[in-house]
């Protein structure tokens, strides 16, 4: 047992008790558990990009899609195997349901969801407000590396070779 296996059950009983009995249930509380393993995933970005100089986010709109929206798909392919292919519903739903102590199961799992959502929401205040050390400034690195090699006419770059 574990605390994505409680939420993932409970959350699909909430759900059954809200909306009543729909197609996709167990699709729908397996997207409940990869949007909170996805708010670790997006914090832990954001704050690499602040402990690297601010300087991935904001100034490459196309590095910030594929970091958000491919992390966030693998993660969901990554759930979705382990919780609704081959009959694993059923075998959690078993599971939860036989677990003696739900008590410190709820307690937990509240305690991961507030968590994931307290952890991206400091990650994201952070970063806006710039209030995290730079460890390694990337864009000085980059612009250091760059820095050697001169460009033509047409913008292009032209590596040459130093020997000796």
């Amino acid at each position: 047992m574990n605390v994505w296996k409680y939420i993932y059950i409970k959350f699909f009983k909430f759900r059954r008790w809200l909306l009543g009995e729909t197609l996709g249930e167990d699709f729908a509380a397996m997207l409940f558990v990869v949007l909170l393993d996805c708010l670790f995933y997006l914090g832990i970005v954001v704050l690499a990009d602040a402990f690297t100089g601010y300087h991935l986010l904001p100034e490459h709109k196309l590095l910030e899609i594929i970091l958000f929206l491919g992390g966030a798909f693998i993660i969901g392919g990554i759930r979705n195997r382990s919780m609704c292919k081959g009959g694993a519903f059923d075998r959690i739903r078993k599971e939860v349901e036989a677990e003696p102590r739900k008590m410190l199961w709820g307690i937990l799992s509240l305690l991961y969801i507030l968590s994931a959502f307290a952890f991206f929401a400091l990650s994201v205040y952070l970063w806006g407000k710039k209030m995290l050390p730079v460890l390694v400034d990337i864009g000085d690195l980059l612009s250091f590396c760059m820095a050697d090699i001169p460009a033509d006419a047409d913008g292009l770059f032209i590596i040459t070779f130093n020997v000796g």
